[in-house]
């Protein structure tokens, strides 16, 4: 009896093993497999986002830079109007950065937006906002935002429709 108990907690034993190699390999391969943010590069450096949600408060489709924390702050409470509590405000260093909101407007979340980098001269970089339709099963209206932060340029930055 002792021998058939012992053969049993070692068998036992081997599948936990096997279950949790499969596990942590299938684990693995989700954290590899996800796609990051993909950065757009300009001459300065990388243009990233920072921030994103469903619910900017806006309901029509508007982009715009903020180069203070002023303004910063204004459009914060405009998104935190019916939030309880609020998206925290991001700290910047307007010396350095410069910060790019996209907002989309009102629609069906079926449409995800982003912005891509176009064109960089030695006066201008212009910036497209492009737009990817998504297959979802629940169709909700949602007011994207994104917030994107940039290095301080002496150019102007132009938005493309």
């Amino acid at each position: 009896m002792k021998l058939y108990t012992k053969e049993h907690m070692i068998l036992d034993v081997k599948i936990n093993n096997i279950l949790m190699k499969n596990l942590l390999l299938l684990l693995l391969v989700f954290v590899v497999s996800c796609k990051g943010q993909k950065n757009m590069i300009t001459s300065k450096g990388p243009i990233v986002l920072i921030l994103e949600d469903n619910y900017s408060g806006l309901t029509k489709e508007d982009n715009f830079i903020i180069k203070d924390q002023k303004s910063l702050k204004s459009f914060f409470l405009k998104i935190n109007k019916t939030r309880k509590p609020g998206i925290p405000v991001p700290t910047i260093d307007f010396k350095k950065e410069t910060l790019v909101v996209l907002c989309s407007g009102e629609h069906q979340n079926t449409l995800n937006s982003a912005l891509e980098l176009i064109l960089e001269t030695d006066e201008e970089i212009q910036l497209k906002t492009i737009y990817n339709k998504e297959k979802t099963k629940e169709k909700v209206i949602v007011s994207p935002f994104k917030i994107y932060k940039i290095p301080v340029f002496d150019k102007e930055i132009t938005f493309k429709k």
